[in-house]
């Protein structure tokens, strides 16, 4: 994968031919990325090692190092061990810093960002608070700190998240323009500090992946425009051979905000065009080289297929979907507790309910009725208000096109109905207004049919 033996004899030879040192550090992440997974783990295992022979400032810097490589191999892995060695590795970093020096920030930032990186992971809202804590306290080290930008963007990442779901428009330029400045103050350390063009184009992936939320959630076509540019301005000067992982991540965040733009506009091409970026990037992915990686890009395929689906009302794209996500679960499907797994489970049941709301085959309708509420039950859909509300309005319009297809009413007008008052209250809450107009107009013309004689009127029409 990524021809690695050739890369690493290039990089050994671009540090002037010198043996490999007694484990990597936190300027070698370029040579990380070309590493598989194993590899990735063995170094990580020995920096921690090395770091517990040396004492001093060296110790201080070694366990850094060891923090860096444990939170990117659970990154590549989902394995919550790896996590806690990296936060136990930060730890041990900032004990033996001098208090508010240059590397106590670094490593109280490296804190914040494990902790941010457990909670996407796993959905922990503690983290989350442990991420800001952090951060905020990266923000007291000295002024030309590495950290005080680094940390920056941590902050200007998680409050952009917090505020999705009241923001408007406005709200999501105005977060993003504040990215501006402390990724300017990383290419400008970039000269002296070799680290700070990397965590720069770190800066640049979370902004757009913060438009694209955005953008999708408010159905916002200029901010979603605006993620992709974003994207190919953090992969000027990156080269596969060297940063591979780092141009599949901006790959990644390129292809859901066409995916998402062809989805707000209904239009098929944007969407077209983000999926063969997804299998161009797979096509050079191995699993060995971080699986986790390759469930994302497998996930992120589904989702553009289904949107396919949705635009043209064709069975095919969402069978389709259903075989990508489950390539995707069936990569992760030892990792417990991960929020994808979950993301996965609620994608797919959308798929099936669509798919037999497509054939109308009252069988199909019947399984995809019982997928959707084993996703409804799923602890991570009930703390995921626009996940849940989505799956509840998909499991009124199942029931819908059952009491169609039958034209027997066995309770599924009055489902259909709890589903959706359920759906518009939560839409409403969040913001996502054209979802919560299609919820509320068939909920009406629901409850209309509720209140007429039975037997007179036909069923209402699906939402759309």
């Amino acid at each position: 994968m990524f021809g690695f033996n050739r890369q690493v004899r290039k990089l050994l030879e671009e540090q002037g031919g010198a043996a490999p040192r007694d484990g990597l550090s936190a300027d070698d992440m370029s040579l990380v990325e070309v590493l598989p997974l194993g590899m990735l783990l063995k170094e990580a295992i020995d920096a921690d090692d090395v770091a517990g022979r040396a004492s001093g400032r060296a110790r201080s810097q070694l366990r850094l190092d060891a923090a860096i490589l444990w939170r990117e191999a659970t990154r590549r892995s989902g394995e919550v061990r790896a996590l806690s060695r990296a936060a136990s590795s930060a730890e041990d970093a900032l004990e033996h810093y001098g208090e508010r020096s240059a590397g106590w920030a670094r490593a109280r930032c490296e804190q914040g960002f494990a902790a941010m990186l457990g909670a996407e992971l796993f959905g922990d809202g503690g983290l989350m608070a442990a991420a800001e804590a952090a951060f905020r306290d990266a923000l007291t080290g000295p002024r030309r700190c590495l950290a005080l930008p680094h940390a920056e963007i941590g902050l200007l990442t998680l409050r952009g998240r917090r505020a999705l779901a009241t923001g408007d428009a406005q709200a999501a330029r105005i977060a993003a323009a504040r990215f501006a400045q402390p990724i300017a103050t990383l290419k400008e350390m970039s000269a002296r500090i070799r680290t700070a063009r990397m965590l720069s184009v770190d800066g640049h992936i979370m902004r757009a992946e913060l438009l694209c939320d955005w953008g999708a959630r408010l159905e916002d076509a200029p901010l979603l425009r605006a993620a992709a540019r974003d994207t190919h301005t953090a992969a000027s000067g990156l080269t596969p051979d060297f940063e591979p992982l780092t141009i599949a991540r901006i790959g990644f965040a390129r292809a859901r905000a066409q995916i998402a733009l062809g989805d707000v506009e209904a239009n098929a091409e944007p969407v077209l065009s983000g999926v063969d970026l997804i299998y161009v990037i797979l096509a050079e992915l191995s699993l060995e080289h971080s699986p986790l990686d390759r469930a994302r890009g497998e996930y992120i395929a589904g989702c553009g297929l289904k949107a396919l689906g949705d635009i043209s009302g064709e069975a095919r794209y969402f069978e389709r979907a259903l075989t990508a996500f489950e390539r995707a679960a069936a990569v992760i499907a030892l990792r417990e507790g991960l929020v994808l797994r979950a993301e996965i489970g609620s994608r797919r049941a959308v798929c099936l309910a669509r798919i037999a709301e497509i054939s109308g085959d009252v069988n199909a309708l019947n399984s995809a009725e019982k997928a959707l509420r084993q996703e409804l039950a799923n602890p991570w859909t009930v703390r995921n208000p626009h996940s849940w509300a989505r799956l509840q309005l998909f499991l009124a319009r199942l029931l819908l096109a059952r009491l169609e297809i039958t034209r027997r009413d066995r309770g599924e007008r009055a489902g259909a109905r709890a589903a959706l008052s359920s759906a518009v209250d939560t839409l409403s809450e969040d913001g996502l207004r054209a979802l919560g107009r299609s919820a509320r107009q068939t909920l009406e013309r629901v409850s209309v049919a509720m209140s007429e004689p039975a037997g007179k009127p036909e069923p209402p029409p699906l939402a759309s």
